[in-house]
């Protein structure tokens, strides 16, 4: 089963005043975090960002951006981008604000069975529908949201089977780990 993983990294971070994926927290930027965490578990990783933040990172990364009919179309737009681009059985989603998810977390999550079409992550009632995994068979309801410009990712989840994991199931510190950073630390 190949596993691809995907860092979305190309927000626009209206409320942060920068990119998040540049942000730093101990001495590493925001994205590269969650890139370890996603190479720890994943056969090929994609970063989907910006065409203005590509020179940002280092060309040693796979960078792709949106599909042209749907650029600037949020999450759903960058992970149908990832899956149409690169094959794969099942694809795993990260944001880049989220530097506190470890390769041990991703190990656990990926130790629950995909027994939907996506597998979710829950914190007590916070939803955290972009740190999961998405079935491969996903991709052409994907294109018909994007066509159909549904693009809200808890909407497109409620019209597929989602299985939400309790973070504590995950992590020892949920509370810590799944943190969005909508402010410089």
């Amino acid at each position: 089963m190949k596993t691809v993983g995907i860092l979305l990294a190309g927000g626009r971070s209206r409320r942060f005043g920068s990119p998040k994926a540049f942000a730093t927290w101990n001495n590493r930027y925001f994205y590269e975090w969650s890139y370890a965490a996603l190479e720890s578990v994943c056969d090929d990783v994609v970063v989907i960002t910006r065409e203005e933040l590509i020179p940002l990172f280092p060309s040693s990364l796979f960078i792709l951006t949106d599909e042209q009919s749907f650029q600037g179309l949020g999450p759903l737009a960058g992970i149908y981008t990832a899956m149409n681009r690169l094959k794969g059985d099942q694809y795993i989603v990260l944001p880049c604000d989220m530097p506190f998810i470890t390769e041990e977390v991703l190990k656990n999550l990926v130790r629950f069975p995909l027994n939907e079409d996506i597998k979710a992550v829950k914190q007590e009632e916070i939803f955290h529908p972009l740190v999961s995994i998405w079935n491969s068979s996903l991709k052409e309801k994907l294109y018909q949201s994007l066509i159909a410009e549904k693009l809200g990712v808890m909407q497109f989840l409620s019209t597929v089977g989602t299985e939400w994991i309790q973070a504590n199931q995950i992590s020892e510190e949920p509370a810590i780990v799944f943190q969005n950073i909508n402010k410089p630390l």
